[in-house]
């Protein structure tokens, strides 16, 4: 009797199990559910659209790629014909258009701006993001694209939170020589890591068993494991120059993680740290310090 009611019990907490798995992947992962109640509203402010209408005055177009999966993926480009390009890549929940005021700083730089919508976002198609794994393939994509039509160009990647994980991970694969240097802000060292690290700051609870049930739930339904969106392995097999930025007041990704990222990339690389920075707005906190930063590090590499 009593090894019948033990078997009952199991089976009941591993449904519970499974259930909770099924409810992280589409809480977090599955696109179509509103997220509105994790990232509140996106919401454009005076100063966002002040950069807005300086941004327009470049005649940005609507430009769209059919990547290797068959998704059709949107971006905003301004050519300037320049050989100069940086391709933006916006963050968890977030729109091209977030990067705005980055944008413009590369275009009074004289850069091209390729900004992108990554998949499951605004116009780009798709059901579910990877944070980063397949939106890194993606990356390639586009980047491939670029080169081309202009064989000759050099192109900067820039990425804020979901989007730095996406431009880390681009450079574990098999970029082309155009590609000169990688600027990631308060990127996560593993989407593993970032989820457990979610979980007990939101609930107290350990990875154990939650983040594995989920784990494996995503594998089925998502087609990736936590673990395999790694940003932290793709910069140790990197040769790419990389800036790594974090604000000190980033509660959502830690910046111990930043740490971790600079400590094994093993090629030419600067962390700058910006005291009292919360998470994907460390810019604003110290714009002077941020862009003169920026600016310094991309005359080194795409003078």
């Amino acid at each position: 009797m009593w090894i019948i009611i033990l078997l009952i019990i199991l089976i009941v907490i591993g449904a519970l199990l499974f259930l909770i798995g099924h409810v992280f992947y589409s809480v977090c992962l599955h696109m179509k559910n509103d997220k509105q109640y994790l990232t509140g509203p996106i919401i454009m402010d005076q100063r966002t659209r002040e950069y807005e209408n300086i941004f327009i005055q470049y005649d940005p177009k609507d430009v769209y790629l059919t990547n290797r999966q068959g998704l059709k993926l949107h971006g905003i480009k301004v050519d300037q014909k320049s050989s100069k390009w940086v391709v933006l890549m916006h963050g968890y929940m977030g729109r091209n258009g977030e990067l705005v005021d980055v944008a413009d700083f590369f275009l009074e730089e004289g850069y091209n701006v390729l900004s992108l919508s990554q998949r499951a976002h605004n116009k780009s198609e798709g059901d579910a993001i990877s944070m980063g794994y397949y939106e890194s393939d993606d990356l390639v994509d586009w980047i491939n694209d670029l080169v081309k039509d202009d064989p000759d160009c050099s192109i900067v990647l820039f990425g804020v939170s979901m989007g730095a994980a996406t431009v880390m991970m681009s450079l574990g694969k098999n970029l082309p020589s155009n590609v000169k240097t990688c600027i990631e802000d308060c990127g996560y060292t593993s989407a593993w890591d970032e989820f457990s690290y979610q979980l007990n700051q939101n609930t107290h609870l350990p990875p154990f068993p939650i983040i594995h049930i989920a784990d494996l739930i995503t594998k089925m339904r998502g087609g990736f494991r936590f673990k395999e969106a790694n940003p932290l392995r793709a910069v140790q097999h990197s040769n790419i120059p990389t800036l790594f930025i974090h604000g000190t007041n980033d509660l959502f990704v830690p910046t111990y993680m930043v740490y971790k990222l600079y400590h094994f990339a093993n090629y030419p690389k600067q962390l700058l740290l910006i005291e009292g920075g919360e998470h994907a707005i460390a810019r604003y906190k110290d714009p002077e310090l941020y862009f003169t930063t920026i600016r310094k590090w991309i005359a080194s590499y795409c003078a």
